[in-house]
């Protein structure tokens, strides 16, 4: 079976914008008691092994059965900009299409951009120009809203050049991410005005918002659910897990959903057993479990697995 992770990211720690990094150090601070020092967290977080070269990421594919993967570049360039240094999101877009390259039919990625930037479109231009660049991904939770007029350019642009839109539409965040900029339904405007876009949900509501954005989709021709951090639910309550695609797949159909995990190859993983084990959580959909049938039928399966993910983004798996 074809299995395609339609999000993750490879990371070197010094692609992270420094701001972002000491802002999730102060979130992971007041975690658990007794809370610990930001400073202390962000030291840590800057020894974690890098994947930079995409060596970790490949052998985790394998050890997985994954064939190809898709990294959606966030654009946190101008969120995370109060303090340090940090790559400039040409840079970033450079960075992963060159590992595109490097692992080519294995390795693809959605440029990323900011619209707030001031040679916005020239930054867009340029990224969807690499030879593995399959889509845009939008992070609107770095502090932009998705209907300002002044950001309509990017979404008619989308929509002229038929390409795949990546929208984050998770609830996850916290200082500095405005995360109610990412709601689903803050989407049904910019959908009404091009409702031939092909735009994907990443994450698809998780957690809170998974019934929105599962509503909102549900609405238009061209709308998709990707599936990335769904395997924490799987580990914490599979049952819950298996009633959640069961609704997903009967609302909207197996051929509009897409598995993906947003596992970070370069602060977690290293060694594959986690995607292992996404991978394993999703193919027991097609299979009994605790006296309830499958929720997926093998066709379904193939489809979620690895074959939307491959017609959406027009995947060339030839060249591996």
């Amino acid at each position: 079976m074809l299995v395609v992770d339609a999000h993750m990211h490879v990371l070197d720690t010094a692609w992270i914008p420094d701001g972002i990094r000491w802002a999730w150090s102060r979130q992971a601070a007041g975690r658990k008691l007794p809370e610990r020092e930001p400073a202390d967290i962000y030291q840590r977080m800057l020894t974690r092994p890098s994947d930079g070269t995409g060596e970790l990421t490949i052998a985790a594919m394998k050890r997985a059965g994954v064939a190809a993967s898709i990294i959606p570049v966030v654009d946190w360039t101008i969120v995370g900009q109060p303090c340090g240094e940090h790559l400039p999101i040409r840079a970033l877009n450079a960075a992963n299409a060159a590992l595109g390259e490097c692992w080519p039919g294995q390795i693809f990625h959605c440029a990323g951009v900011d619209p707030r930037h001031s040679d916005a479109r020239e930054i867009l231009d340029v990224g969807l120009s690499a030879n593995s660049c399959v889509g845009l991904k939008l992070y609107p939770a770095a502090g932009w809203d998705v209907e300002d007029p002044d950001h309509a350019w990017v979404w008619r642009q989308a929509a002229e050049l038929e390409l795949p839109v990546v929208v984050h539409t998770a609830p996850i965040g916290g200082d500095p991410i405005v995360t109610p900029n990412s709601r689903p339904s803050r989407l049904a405007p910019v959908l009404a005005r091009h409702p031939s876009m092909t735009l994907v949900f990443a994450h698809a509501g998780f957690e809170a918002w998974w019934l929105e954005a599962l509503d909102i989709a549900h609405g238009w021709q061209r709308t998709y659910l990707e599936l990335s951090m769904w395997p924490q639910l799987a580990v914490r309550d599979y049952d819950q897990f298996r009633r959640c695609i069961a609704t997903m797949v009967d609302r909207l159909g197996a051929h509009r959903i897409l598995f993906g995990t947003d596992l970070i190859r370069g602060t977690d993983d290293h060694d594959g057993a986690v995607l292992e084990r996404c991978v394993s959580h999703f193919l027991a959909l097609g299979e009994p479990y605790a006296g309830a049938p499958p929720v997926l039928s093998g066709e379904e399966l193939e489809l979620i697995m690895g074959a939307n993910a491959a017609r959406i983004y027009q995947l060339d798996l030839s060249i591996s």
